[in-house]
C-alpha cells in the first residue's frame, strides 16, 4: 500500500496509437471517453462505468494486453524506478508483475490503459486478491496506488490476540482514519493479505527474541526492547514504506505493551547463538 506517480505512458497516447492500427479506428471515441471517465473517477470501481463494447470487441481488447505486456512502458511498470522496495498493493517485499487495478475481465477497455496497470507482487496478483476489486458498499474497494494520494500515510497495523505463546494476529486499519477511509483500508487488507503474509509475520515473530538477545545482550529490559522496535520501525518505514508488512507488524508491537514485555521475557530466556 503506497502512493505512486503515474506510470510511463499514462494518458491518451496509447489509445491513439492502437487506433491507428488496422481495424481499430472505430474504437477511438468510445475508448477515449472510457479512459477520461476512469481518470475523473480516480479508478474508483463504484464510479467508473464500463464502456459499451460488444462481446467481440471486448474480447479483442482483453487479449491486447497479452500481446503488449512484455514490451515498452508495460514492462517498465513491473519495477517502478525509485520509491519504496515493497509491493504498493499489499506491502510484501517486492513487485515483479503487473496487475490490473480494475480487472480486464470486467473492464477490457482498460487492459492496456497505463493508469489501470499497477506494479504488484505475485501474491496479490494471483493468490489473495484474484479478481476482487470492490465489495458490497461504496467505500469497499481496493486502494488505487496512482489516485489515492493518502496511501503513503500509515494505514494499518498488526493486532495481537490474547495468547502470545500461541500467536493469533490480524491486520486492522489505524483507528485514527476517517470512517470511510477505514472501510476502504479494511476491505483492501482483507482482499490482498493472504497466506504469504501470515507465514512471513509468524516467522518474523518467532525470530525476534533471538535477534533481540543478540542485539541487546543481557539483561534484556522492556525499555531496551521498546527502543529496538522503534529503531527497526524507523528503518523499515524508510526502506520499505509505512505500509510494508514489517512496518505494520512493528507499529502494532509498539502499540501493545504485552508484546514488548513478552519479547523481553522470551529474549532473556533464549540461549545465545
Amino acid at each position: 500500500m503506497n502512493h505512486l506517480p503515474l506510470p510511463p505512458g499514462a494518458g491518451d497516447a496509447i489509445i491513439h496509437h492502437e487506433c491507428q492500427l488496422a481495424g481499430w479506428s472505430g474504437y477511438l471515441h468510445r475508448w477515449l471517453a472510457a479512459a477520461a471517465g476512469y481518470r475523473t473517477a480516480g479508478g474508483d470501481p463504484w464510479q467508473v462505468t464500463p464502456a459499451a463494447f460488444s462481446q467481440t470487441e471486448a474480447k479483442e481488447l482483453y487479449v491486447l494486453y497479452d500481446r503488449r505486456r512484455r514490451y515498452g512502458d508495460i514492462a517498465k511498470i513491473r519495477r517502478p524506478a525509485g520509491g519504496y522496495r515493497s509491493c504498493p498493493m499489499c506491502g510484501s517485499g517486492g513487485t515483479g508483475v503487473v496487475d490490473h487495478a480494475l480487472p480486464r475481465g470486467e473492464f477490457p477497455e482498460f487492459s492496456v490503459v497505463r493508469e489501470n496497470l499497477v506494479p504488484a507482487c505475485p501474491y496479490c496478483n494471483s493468490d489473495a486478491k484474484g479478481s476482487t476489486y470492490r465489495g458490497t458498499a461504496p467505500d469497499e474497494r481496493l486502494i488505487h496506488p496512482y489516485y489515492d494520494t493518502w496511501a503513503s500515510l500509515p494505514l494499518w497495523h498488526v493486532e495481537f490476540g490474547p495468547d502470545l505463546d500461541a500467536l493469533v494476529f490480524d491486520a486492522v486499519p489505524d483507528g485514527e482514519l476517517p470512517p470511510a477511509r477505514r472501510a476502504t483500508v479494511a476491505f483492501h487488507l482483507g482482499s490482498v493479505l493472504g497466506a504469504e503474509w501470515r507465514n512471513s509475520t509468524t516467522s518474523y515473530w518467532g525470530s525476534l527474541p533471538r535477534m533481540m538477545r543478540v542485539r541487546l545482550g543481557l539483561p534484556v529490559s522492556v525499555d531496551a526492547v521498546r527502543c529496538e522496535l522503534e529503531m527497526r520501525l524507523a528503518e523499515e518505514e524508510e526502506l520499505s514504506g509505512p505500509n510494508a508488512w514489517r512496518s505494520a507488524f512493528l507499529r502494532g508491537a509498539l502499540r501493545d505493551q504485552r508484546v514488548i514485555a513478552h519479547l523481553a521475557a522470551v529474549a532473556e530466556a533464549t540461549l545465545a547463538p
